[in-house]
């Protein structure tokens, strides 16, 4: 995932259980400084 000069990885739901992608979405949107809703998620 890019964002600005942000660069994160982000690995699909078979490499890693839901709690652990829902942290790594939660580190997106403390680096970016910004709350992204479900919405925004299926979009991307």
């Amino acid at each position: 995932m890019r964002f600005n000069k942000y660069t994160l990885p982000i690995p699909n739901n078979s490499e890693y259980s839901v709690p652990q992608i829902k942290m790594l979405l939660k580190e997106v949107e403390l680096t970016i400084k910004m709350n992204i809703s479900i919405d925004d998620w299926q979009k991307l």
